[in-house]
């Protein structure tokens, strides 16, 4: 086996503390054009407008606790027959995904409290190191229920995310589509007012 085949599999054993070797190790992540200044260290900036980001590293986020969830799917089987039933031609497949809770980071930021009422104004963009955006409103990640399931990805089915998807990546497991709002390589929270 390789010399880079191990240092792989060893990014596996320790989630959390993978995040942090297997970033510096197989090279460093892109620039965040949120927060293009942010120290390398840095996986996730949270901002509120012209005040400092919060800017949390793998020790910060292991700090809020573990989430959980897993959403089932169904998937159609390649080699059913159109006419074949609905049930028959579908397998139920599960993803169980770990990190914490979008609401939870943006409930971190000292900036968030200071803003009083004005908080039910607030729209929250997620952003990628590649630019992809995708926005969530104070209403459903602090007012319904729907916020229990907006979770800030570290791991899949208990490994931390490849390189294409993190270190860190979002999704909306109650959305309908979870397609336009599952952020990979997410790197900020930015604060907006509507």
């Amino acid at each position: 086996m390789p010399a880079h085949a191990y240092r792989r599999a060893a990014c596996t054993a320790a989630p959390l503390l993978a995040i942090a070797l297997c970033t510096s190790v197989f090279g460093a992540r892109a620039a965040c054009p949120a927060d293009p200044s942010a120290p390398a260290d840095t996986l996730l900036s949270v901002q509120f407008g012209s005040e400092a980001p919060l800017r949390l590293g793998t020790v910060e986020l292991a700090r809020f606790g573990e989430q959980q969830r897993v959403q089932r799917r169904s998937v159609a089987a390649a080699n059913a027959a159109p006419s074949a039933a609905p049930s028959a031609a579908a397998s139920e497949q599960s993803v169980a995904y770990e990190g914490v809770l979008l609401r939870d980071v943006i409930a971190s930021a000292p900036a968030y409290e200071r803003q009083g009422r004005a908080q039910r104004w607030l729209t929250f963009e997620a952003v990628a190191t590649d630019g992809y955006r995708a926005m969530f409103s104070w209403g459903e990640l602090f007012n319904t229920d729907a916020a229990e399931h907006v979770l800030v990805i570290r791991a899949r089915d208990g490994k931390p995310l490849d390189a294409a998807e993190g270190p860190l990546a979002l999704r909306a497991l109650a959305d309908t589509r979870p397609g336009p709002r599952h952020v990979r390589n997410l790197c900020a929270i930015v604060a907006r007012t509507s």
